[in-house]
């Protein structure tokens, strides 16, 4: 019974192990990302193994990153607008930030060449 829970438990983690994999990042990461995102005019903010999660498409106003309470961290704040014209200001996950590429979008994580699993593959730019 014992590892029944165990391996329950484990499993629980894992699935949940998905979320926040590029959110505390290194400066360099952070300077990284946020030097490409200013060059971006409209984002998708997307987590598809979140459950219920739609994607958000956001036109960006400002980048930038900030030190965590700890001062070990970094994390990157995009503000902007949604489609609806709501103000937006959100600490991002790169794994979750989708930039054009081509026709395609694609995971931000993997377009700077960090270690990630954006949960799904590149999908078409309908912006």
């Amino acid at each position: 019974m014992k590892k029944i829970v165990f391996l329950s438990l484990l499993l629980c983690a894992a699935l949940f192990s998905k979320a926040d994999q590029l959110q505390a990042l290194t400066q360099k990461q952070a300077e990284a990302a946020v030097v490409y995102l200013k060059k971006e005019p409209v984002i998708i903010l997307w987590c598809s193994c979140c459950d219920n999660q739609i994607p958000k498409k956001i036109s960006v106003n400002e980048v930038f990153y900030k030190k965590d309470s700890d001062g070990k961290y970094y994390s990157v704040i995009v503000k902007g607008r949604d489609e609806s014209g709501m103000e937006v200001e959100e600490y991002v996950d790169l794994a979750y930030v989708f930039v054009k590429k081509g026709k395609k979008a694609k995971s931000l994580g993997k377009v700077l060449k960090f270690e990630c699993d954006p949960c799904t593959k590149p999908f078409e730019w309908s912006v």
